[in-house]
């Protein structure tokens, strides 16, 4: 499975962020600074966030 890019959506303030699907680092939102990601090894384990779309 290729690795692609997520649209997501903050929880705590609705942002629209993109982030990379296996990110190896937190990922904050940058308009509250919640967090979005947590690296697990793989695929970044979405914790602070709700996927709008999947982009290529």
């Amino acid at each position: 499975m290729a690795s692609n890019f997520l649209k997501v959506s903050c929880r705590d303030c609705g942002a629209e962020v993109v982030i990379f699907s296996r990110a190896t680092s937190v990922v904050s939102c940058s308009v509250c600074g919640a967090t979005l990601t947590a690296p697990s090894g793989g695929k970044a384990d979405l914790v602070g966030c709700n996927i709008i779309e999947a982009l290529e």
